[in-house]
């Protein structure tokens, strides 16, 4: 049985392009090995990180944003975030889901920016990097007023990049009755997305 943190794309629950993958793999078009992780809420929580990073940034939005506040904030939110632990069970279930397998490409659902993974060890590294990247100055501003960004599914797939594929593209467009720009590693699917971005 998969854990419910990191389970195989045809297991896990999910909408947005959770959903549209899945839909993609009923109607038979080759897709890259997907896992979803979805242990960023509980991550935050354990680590108290929600206070500890909304603290950290008090007095930085205002009437103005205080710049040089923002930056230290941004440096101190991304160590805590990069100090902070799994839990020891939820890194084995992600190591073992995992084993044997590679090279890996890990992303937010819905987004197209990824982190390269050789294996699993380097995966789970590239999972926290995503998690505190997301504290960096231009993040945090791309999202403000929002601090603490949705808690969003983390699909690893298992790819050594992923190039847009013309005619997976047409075939796709076609399937789905909209067009869409589809991006594949070796013949499989990757990710999908709008031709107007997103």
């Amino acid at each position: 049985m998969a854990e419910p943190w990191t389970s195989p794309l045809e297991q896990a629950p999910g909408d947005g392009e959770v959903a549209l993958l899945k839909r993609i793999q009923a109607l038979g078009f080759p897709l890259v090995p997907t896992w979803v992780v979805t242990l960023e809420e509980e991550f935050f929580r354990l680590n108290n990180l929600k206070e500890r990073l909304e603290g950290l940034f008090r007095g930085v939005f205002g009437v103005r944003i205080d710049e040089e506040r923002l930056l230290l904030a941004a440096e101190e939110a991304v160590r805590a975030v990069r100090e902070s632990y799994l839990l020891p069970e939820r890194a084995e279930a992600f190591l073992k889901a995992l084993e044997g397998r590679g090279p890996f490409l890990l992303r937010y659902a819905g987004e197209g920016g990824w982190e390269g993974a050789l294996g699993p060890k380097e995966a789970l590294l590239a999972l926290k990097r995503l998690y505190w990247e997301r504290f960096r100055v231009e993040a945090i501003l791309r999202r403000y007023p929002h601090l603490i960004p949705p808690f969003t599914p983390v699909l690893v797939q298992e790819a050594g990049g992923a190039t847009e594929d013309p005619f997976l593209s047409l075939d796709l467009s076609r399937a789905l009755g909209q067009e869409v720009v589809v991006y594949a590693w070796r013949g499989r699917v990757v990710r999908i997305e709008s031709p107007h971005g997103g």
